[in-house]
């Protein structure tokens, strides 16, 4: 690889916001890893992406499995020996699940959505640590608000997704800590809300499309030196905590 490309890995990146992501960073010269549960379906998702030029490589990725993630990042030591940009993409919603319970459907919400990226972010700090350029995006939703979800006047005020919302409130805890815990390293660390998309996790219910989602993500992730830290925003600018 380039020296002066800078390496992304993207979880969930097979489908939806996460593949939009992919390919948007790619076509910005950045080389991408297009991290997928299923290889297959990850080597399908690439594939038509390198056939246009794009750097990108399908690599097996199981945020729930800690074997996985540490594979993940050994390759990353041994291939590239750096990572610039994490994008924690994957998450899932249980909340319309008919045959979990509430425990249960937090129980999985939180293994993907919030140890997933804890995971994720220990395995791989010490690799964009020697970036000097590190850049964490961590996907959020303005559903985990406290702000928004106590005003009537807000669009998705009837929304009712407790454990995806919970999930997401994590998400945004974490964002400060370590954003925290790695400005010494030259980690900036933010939550970004990509705004209701219209992928198969939402039934294609939502009124916005992957690439709308993908761009604000893709800037953050692309973050000049004087660019925040520890922030929870959205395409319009900061959302209130």
């Amino acid at each position: 690889m380039d020296q002066e490309k800078r390496l992304a890995l993207v979880s969930g990146a097979n489908r939806g916001i996460g593949l939009a992501i992919v390919t948007a960073l790619a076509r910005k010269g950045v080389h991408v890893l297009l991290g997928s549960r299923d290889v297959a379906r990850g080597e399908a998702a690439g594939t038509p992406l390198v056939a246009e030029g794009l750097s990108v490589t399908p690599v097996p990725l199981d945020i729930t499995d800690q074997d996985s993630v540490a594979a993940l990042a050994e390759r990353i030591e041994r291939d590239f020996g750096v990572l610039d940009i994490l994008v924690n993409n994957a998450g899932i919603s249980l909340d319309f699940v008919p045959d979990l319970s509430p425990v249960e459907r937090m129980r999985g919400a939180l293994d993907v959505n919030v140890l997933g990226l804890i995971r994720m972010t220990e395995a791989m700090a010490p690799l964009l640590a020697k970036s000097g350029r590190g850049r964490i995006v961590n996907l959020s939703s303005e559903l985990a608000s406290f702000a928004r979800r106590h005003d009537p006047t807000w669009p998705y005020f009837e929304f009712r997704l407790p454990t995806y919302a919970a999930s997401k409130a994590a998400v945004n805890a974490l964002t400060v800590a370590y954003a925290r815990d790695l400005k010494g390293q030259g980690i900036k660390v933010n939550a970004i809300c990509p705004g209701y998309t219209a992928t198969e996790a939402t039934n294609f219910a939502g009124t916005r499309q992957p690439e709308q989602g993908a761009a604000v993500v893709v800037d953050f992730a692309l973050l000049g030196d004087d660019g925040p830290t520890g922030t929870f925003a959205n395409e319009d600018g900061e959302i209130h905590w």
